[in-house]
Protein backbone atom coordinates (compact mmCIF):
# COMPACT_ATOMS: atom_id res chain seq x y z
CA UNK A 1 0.00 0.00 0.00
CA UNK A 2 1.60 3.30 -1.10
CA UNK A 3 2.57 5.64 1.49
CA UNK A 4 0.50 9.21 1.50
CA UNK A 5 2.54 12.16 0.52
CA UNK A 6 3.58 14.59 3.66
CA UNK A 7 1.95 17.88 3.17
CA UNK A 8 4.71 20.23 1.88
CA UNK A 9 4.92 23.22 4.57
CA UNK A 10 6.66 26.12 4.02
CA UNK A 11 9.16 27.60 6.54
CA UNK A 12 10.76 30.76 5.55
CA UNK A 13 14.11 31.69 6.37
CA UNK A 14 14.82 35.61 7.99
CA UNK A 15 16.04 36.83 4.73
CA UNK A 16 12.75 35.40 3.24
CA UNK A 17 10.42 37.09 6.36
CA UNK A 18 12.96 40.72 5.67
CA UNK A 19 11.89 40.33 2.24
CA UNK A 20 8.07 39.60 2.49
CA UNK A 21 8.76 42.56 4.93
CA UNK A 22 9.89 44.85 2.70
CA UNK A 23 7.01 43.54 -0.18
CA UNK A 24 4.53 44.17 2.40
CA UNK A 25 5.25 47.66 3.43
CA UNK A 26 6.20 48.61 -0.13
CA UNK A 27 2.56 47.25 -1.42
CA UNK A 28 0.78 49.26 1.81
CA UNK A 29 2.29 52.63 0.59
CA UNK A 30 1.35 52.24 -2.86
CA UNK A 31 -2.05 50.68 -1.76
CA UNK A 32 -2.71 53.51 0.26
CA UNK A 33 -3.21 56.63 -2.31
CA UNK A 34 -5.58 55.08 -4.65
CA UNK A 35 -9.09 54.91 -3.88
CA UNK A 36 -9.86 51.20 -2.55
CA UNK A 37 -12.63 49.89 -5.16
CA UNK A 38 -10.13 50.89 -8.33
CA UNK A 39 -7.45 48.96 -6.11
CA UNK A 40 -10.16 46.43 -5.43
CA UNK A 41 -11.22 45.63 -8.77
CA UNK A 42 -7.42 45.31 -10.06
CA UNK A 43 -6.81 43.25 -7.84
CA UNK A 44 -10.00 40.71 -8.77
CA UNK A 45 -9.00 40.97 -12.48
CA UNK A 46 -5.23 40.25 -11.86
CA UNK A 47 -6.31 36.86 -10.22
CA UNK A 48 -8.44 35.88 -13.27
CA UNK A 49 -6.15 37.05 -15.65
CA UNK A 50 -3.30 35.06 -13.83
CA UNK A 51 -5.32 32.14 -14.22
CA UNK A 52 -5.44 32.44 -17.30
CA UNK A 53 -1.92 32.52 -18.04
CA UNK A 54 -1.39 29.55 -15.91
CA UNK A 55 -3.88 27.42 -18.14
CA UNK A 56 -1.69 28.81 -20.98
CA UNK A 57 1.26 27.63 -19.30
CA UNK A 58 0.08 24.01 -18.27
CA UNK A 59 -0.94 23.13 -21.87
CA UNK A 60 1.49 24.76 -23.55
CA UNK A 61 4.41 22.64 -21.33
CA UNK A 62 2.40 19.08 -21.47
CA UNK A 63 2.53 19.60 -25.25
CA UNK A 64 5.63 21.07 -25.79
CA UNK A 65 4.50 22.91 -28.55
CA UNK A 66 1.65 26.20 -28.86
CA UNK A 67 -0.89 24.12 -30.56
CA UNK A 68 -3.45 25.90 -32.90
CA UNK A 69 -6.34 25.24 -30.76
CA UNK A 70 -4.77 27.07 -27.90
CA UNK A 71 -3.48 29.90 -30.16
CA UNK A 72 -7.07 30.68 -31.28
CA UNK A 73 -8.20 30.86 -27.80
CA UNK A 74 -5.59 33.17 -27.21
CA UNK A 75 -6.19 34.98 -30.08
CA UNK A 76 -10.23 35.80 -29.01
CA UNK A 77 -9.25 36.60 -25.45
CA UNK A 78 -6.44 38.45 -26.16
CA UNK A 79 -6.52 40.81 -29.03
CA UNK A 80 -3.49 41.90 -31.38
CA UNK A 81 -1.61 38.89 -29.36
CA UNK A 82 -0.57 37.11 -32.27
CA UNK A 83 -0.23 40.69 -34.52
CA UNK A 84 2.85 41.21 -31.60
CA UNK A 85 4.43 37.63 -31.79
CA UNK A 86 4.38 37.99 -35.75
CA UNK A 87 6.13 41.58 -35.24
CA UNK A 88 9.00 40.30 -32.94
CA UNK A 89 9.33 37.44 -35.03
CA UNK A 90 9.79 39.86 -38.03
CA UNK A 91 12.29 42.05 -36.02
CA UNK A 92 14.43 39.64 -34.67
CA UNK A 93 14.24 36.70 -37.27
CA UNK A 94 13.24 34.09 -34.64
CA UNK A 95 10.40 32.46 -33.79
CA UNK A 96 9.36 33.55 -29.94
CA UNK A 97 9.90 30.69 -27.47
CA UNK A 98 7.50 30.04 -24.55
CA UNK A 99 4.44 31.71 -25.54
CA UNK A 100 2.82 31.78 -22.08
CA UNK A 101 5.28 33.75 -21.32
CA UNK A 102 4.82 36.00 -24.00
CA UNK A 103 0.88 35.90 -23.09
CA UNK A 104 1.71 37.60 -18.99
CA UNK A 105 4.07 40.09 -20.70
CA UNK A 106 0.67 40.80 -23.02
CA UNK A 107 -1.51 40.94 -19.52
CA UNK A 108 0.87 43.29 -18.49
CA UNK A 109 1.14 45.36 -20.83
CA UNK A 110 -2.35 45.45 -22.71
CA UNK A 111 -4.46 44.78 -18.89
CA UNK A 112 -2.13 46.58 -16.81
CA UNK A 113 0.14 48.79 -18.61
CA UNK A 114 -1.80 52.41 -16.77
CA UNK A 115 -0.97 50.92 -13.14
CA UNK A 116 2.56 49.70 -13.85
CA UNK A 117 2.63 53.22 -15.19
CA UNK A 118 0.95 54.77 -11.89
CA UNK A 119 3.74 52.83 -9.87
CA UNK A 120 1.05 50.79 -7.80
CA UNK A 121 1.26 46.94 -9.56
CA UNK A 122 3.11 45.81 -6.27
CA UNK A 123 0.08 46.61 -4.21
CA UNK A 124 -2.14 44.47 -7.01
CA UNK A 125 0.29 41.77 -6.88
CA UNK A 126 1.13 41.52 -3.53
CA UNK A 127 -2.59 41.24 -2.19
CA UNK A 128 -3.55 39.16 -4.86
CA UNK A 129 -1.50 36.30 -4.51
CA UNK A 130 -2.80 36.06 -0.94
CA UNK A 131 -5.97 35.70 -2.52
CA UNK A 132 -7.26 32.06 -1.37
CA UNK A 133 -8.82 31.56 -5.12
CA UNK A 134 -4.86 32.75 -6.13
CA UNK A 135 -3.52 29.90 -4.20
CA UNK A 136 -5.47 27.49 -4.87
CA UNK A 137 -5.27 27.98 -8.77
CA UNK A 138 -1.71 27.94 -7.91
CA UNK A 139 -1.35 24.67 -6.35
CA UNK A 140 -4.13 23.27 -9.44
CA UNK A 141 -1.30 24.40 -11.99
CA UNK A 142 1.56 22.54 -10.02
CA UNK A 143 -0.31 19.75 -9.96
CA UNK A 144 -1.40 19.46 -13.68
CA UNK A 145 1.68 20.31 -14.89
CA UNK A 146 3.17 17.25 -12.53
CA UNK A 147 0.34 15.02 -14.03
CA UNK A 148 0.60 16.37 -17.75
CA UNK A 149 3.93 15.50 -17.92
CA UNK A 150 3.53 11.87 -16.61
CA UNK A 151 0.90 11.30 -18.74
CA UNK A 152 -0.18 13.78 -21.44
CA UNK A 153 -4.48 13.95 -21.51
CA UNK A 154 -6.31 12.98 -24.23
CA UNK A 155 -8.28 15.77 -24.04
CA UNK A 156 -7.20 19.35 -22.53
CA UNK A 157 -9.95 21.15 -20.41
CA UNK A 158 -11.25 24.56 -21.42
CA UNK A 159 -9.92 27.71 -19.67
CA UNK A 160 -13.67 27.13 -17.75
CA UNK A 161 -13.78 23.72 -16.67
CA UNK A 162 -9.82 24.13 -15.58
CA UNK A 163 -10.90 27.23 -13.61
CA UNK A 164 -13.76 24.96 -11.88
CA UNK A 165 -11.73 21.61 -11.62
CA UNK A 166 -9.07 24.47 -9.71
CA UNK A 167 -11.76 25.72 -7.26
CA UNK A 168 -12.65 22.19 -6.27
CA UNK A 169 -9.41 20.43 -6.21
CA UNK A 170 -8.86 18.05 -3.75
CA UNK A 171 -6.78 17.43 -0.22
CA UNK A 172 -3.73 15.78 -2.73
CA UNK A 173 -3.47 18.95 -4.83
CA UNK A 174 -3.23 21.31 -2.02
CA UNK A 175 -1.30 19.09 0.13
CA UNK A 176 1.17 18.43 -2.53
CA UNK A 177 2.00 23.03 -2.47
CA UNK A 178 4.10 24.47 -0.12
CA UNK A 179 2.90 26.78 1.91
CA UNK A 180 1.62 27.60 5.84
CA UNK A 181 -0.42 25.03 7.20
CA UNK A 182 -2.98 27.75 8.33
CA UNK A 183 -3.21 28.94 4.69
CA UNK A 184 -3.55 25.39 3.73
CA UNK A 185 -6.40 24.98 5.66
CA UNK A 186 -8.43 28.12 4.65
CA UNK A 187 -8.08 26.84 1.06
CA UNK A 188 -9.44 23.70 1.84
CA UNK A 189 -12.55 25.35 3.87
CA UNK A 190 -12.74 27.92 1.25
CA UNK A 191 -14.27 24.93 -0.99
CA UNK A 192 -17.38 24.81 0.96
CA UNK A 193 -18.43 27.84 -0.49
CA UNK A 194 -18.82 29.17 -4.41
CA UNK A 195 -16.78 32.15 -5.33
CA UNK A 196 -19.48 34.08 -6.25
CA UNK A 197 -21.32 33.97 -2.69
CA UNK A 198 -18.17 34.28 -0.54
CA UNK A 199 -17.63 37.84 -3.04
CA UNK A 200 -20.93 38.94 -2.07
CA UNK A 201 -20.54 37.57 1.76
CA UNK A 202 -17.87 39.44 1.64
CA UNK A 203 -19.08 42.64 0.40
CA UNK A 204 -21.84 42.41 3.11
CA UNK A 205 -19.16 41.81 5.77
CA UNK A 206 -17.47 44.92 4.61
CA UNK A 207 -20.32 46.86 4.86
CA UNK A 208 -20.72 45.70 8.10
CA UNK A 209 -17.43 46.76 9.59
CA UNK A 210 -17.66 49.91 7.50
CA UNK A 211 -20.80 50.67 10.04
CA UNK A 212 -18.96 48.85 12.98
CA UNK A 213 -16.45 51.38 12.74
CA UNK A 214 -18.90 54.59 12.51
CA UNK A 215 -20.23 53.75 15.69
CA UNK A 216 -16.88 53.00 17.51
CA UNK A 217 -16.07 56.60 18.75
CA UNK A 218 -19.86 56.89 20.15
CA UNK A 219 -19.32 53.04 21.69
CA UNK A 220 -16.64 53.11 23.34
CA UNK A 221 -16.67 57.14 24.79
CA UNK A 222 -19.39 55.53 26.81
CA UNK A 223 -23.37 56.75 27.68
CA UNK A 224 -24.72 58.18 26.16
CA UNK A 225 -24.21 57.55 23.13
CA UNK A 226 -24.88 60.41 20.09
CA UNK A 227 -28.58 60.30 19.66
CA UNK A 228 -28.42 59.95 15.99
CA UNK A 229 -25.82 57.09 16.19
CA UNK A 230 -28.26 55.52 19.13
CA UNK A 231 -31.31 55.56 16.58
CA UNK A 232 -28.98 54.19 13.65
CA UNK A 233 -28.06 51.25 15.69
CA UNK A 234 -30.85 50.39 16.85
CA UNK A 235 -32.44 50.67 13.23
CA UNK A 236 -29.68 48.25 12.10
CA UNK A 237 -29.06 45.99 14.55
CA UNK A 238 -32.14 45.46 17.16
CA UNK A 239 -31.56 43.86 20.15
CA UNK A 240 -27.60 44.73 20.06
CA UNK A 241 -27.50 48.12 22.54
CA UNK A 242 -29.49 46.11 25.13
CA UNK A 243 -27.41 43.11 24.73
CA UNK A 244 -24.62 45.33 25.22
CA UNK A 245 -25.76 46.95 28.35
CA UNK A 246 -25.83 43.60 29.80
CA UNK A 247 -22.53 42.45 29.13
CA UNK A 248 -21.02 45.82 30.96
CA UNK A 249 -23.33 45.73 33.43
CA UNK A 250 -21.59 41.69 34.18
CA UNK A 251 -18.32 43.57 33.27
CA UNK A 252 -18.17 47.42 34.12
CA UNK A 253 -14.30 47.20 34.05
CA UNK A 254 -13.80 46.09 30.47
CA UNK A 255 -12.04 48.03 28.38
CA UNK A 256 -13.72 50.47 25.62
CA UNK A 257 -12.82 48.67 22.52
CA UNK A 258 -14.65 45.68 23.81
CA UNK A 259 -18.36 46.91 22.63
CA UNK A 260 -16.79 47.58 19.25
CA UNK A 261 -15.66 44.07 19.83
CA UNK A 262 -19.02 42.67 20.53
CA UNK A 263 -20.80 44.61 17.59
CA UNK A 264 -18.70 43.02 15.38
CA UNK A 265 -19.54 39.62 16.86
CA UNK A 266 -23.05 40.47 16.71
CA UNK A 267 -23.02 41.31 13.21
CA UNK A 268 -21.06 38.20 12.97
CA UNK A 269 -23.57 36.18 14.39
CA UNK A 270 -27.08 37.66 12.99
CA UNK A 271 -25.80 38.28 8.94
CA UNK A 272 -23.33 35.30 8.74
CA UNK A 273 -25.05 32.42 10.79
CA UNK A 274 -25.26 30.12 7.52
CA UNK A 275 -21.20 30.52 7.18
CA UNK A 276 -20.57 29.33 10.98
CA UNK A 277 -22.84 26.75 10.64
CA UNK A 278 -21.57 25.65 7.56
CA UNK A 279 -17.91 26.00 8.75
CA UNK A 280 -16.77 29.03 6.20
CA UNK A 281 -17.02 31.80 8.61
CA UNK A 282 -13.35 31.63 8.87
CA UNK A 283 -12.38 31.81 5.18
CA UNK A 284 -15.14 34.84 5.17
CA UNK A 285 -12.59 36.73 7.47
CA UNK A 286 -9.83 35.97 6.37
CA UNK A 287 -11.02 37.63 2.43
CA UNK A 288 -12.62 40.50 4.39
CA UNK A 289 -9.38 41.28 5.98
CA UNK A 290 -7.56 40.77 2.19
CA UNK A 291 -10.05 43.34 0.94
CA UNK A 292 -8.88 46.82 -0.06
CA UNK A 293 -11.64 48.57 1.48
CA UNK A 294 -10.77 46.66 5.15
CA UNK A 295 -7.59 48.58 5.10
CA UNK A 296 -8.97 51.56 4.14
CA UNK A 297 -11.73 52.32 6.41
CA UNK A 298 -9.17 51.07 9.70
CA UNK A 299 -7.01 53.55 8.45
CA UNK A 300 -9.89 56.33 7.89
CA UNK A 301 -11.10 55.68 11.70
CA UNK A 302 -7.42 56.32 13.36
CA UNK A 303 -7.27 59.59 10.87
CA UNK A 304 -10.93 60.68 11.92
CA UNK A 305 -11.23 59.24 15.59
CA UNK A 306 -7.59 61.23 16.08
CA UNK A 307 -9.49 64.48 14.63
CA UNK A 308 -12.73 63.94 16.65
CA UNK A 309 -11.09 63.70 20.06
CA UNK A 310 -9.14 67.23 19.26
CA UNK A 311 -12.67 68.81 18.58
CA UNK A 312 -15.93 67.25 18.49
CA UNK A 313 -17.87 70.74 18.35
CA UNK A 314 -19.27 70.11 14.62
CA UNK A 315 -21.78 67.12 16.18
CA UNK A 316 -21.44 63.53 15.33
CA UNK A 317 -21.74 62.59 11.40
CA UNK A 318 -24.26 60.85 9.97
CA UNK A 319 -23.41 57.57 8.57
CA UNK A 320 -24.41 58.12 5.43
CA UNK A 321 -21.43 61.30 5.10
CA UNK A 322 -18.86 59.38 7.48
CA UNK A 323 -18.87 56.59 4.81
CA UNK A 324 -18.65 58.57 2.17
CA UNK A 325 -15.50 60.36 3.23
CA UNK A 326 -13.87 56.59 4.11
CA UNK A 327 -14.24 55.65 0.41
CA UNK A 328 -12.73 58.80 -0.36
CA UNK A 329 -9.86 58.75 1.75
CA UNK A 330 -6.33 58.37 0.46
CA UNK A 331 -3.07 59.38 1.94
CA UNK A 332 0.59 58.84 1.59
CA UNK A 333 2.77 56.90 3.55
CA UNK A 334 6.51 57.75 4.15
CA UNK A 335 9.09 55.54 2.26
CA UNK A 336 10.13 52.82 3.67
Amino acid sequence: MARPKRKRIWHPSELERRVRQTARLTAEREAARILWPRLQEAREEYVGWEAFALWVRAVEEAEGSFPGWLANVVKKRCPGFLNSLREKKSEYGIEPSLLWRRVEIWINDRIFGVIWREGWMNAVGYYAARDLGSVCNHAYWESCERDWKRAKPDHYPTFREWLKASEHCSDRVLDEREMPEEKRRLVKLSRLVSPRTLREAVDRYIEGEVFAYWTRRALEAGSPMPASAEREVQRRWPGFLEADAIARAANPTEEPHCRFNRLMKWIEDHEFADAQKRGWVEVLRYQARLHARHARVVDYWHDWEEGWTRDSSTGYPSFREWQRSADRYTFELDEI
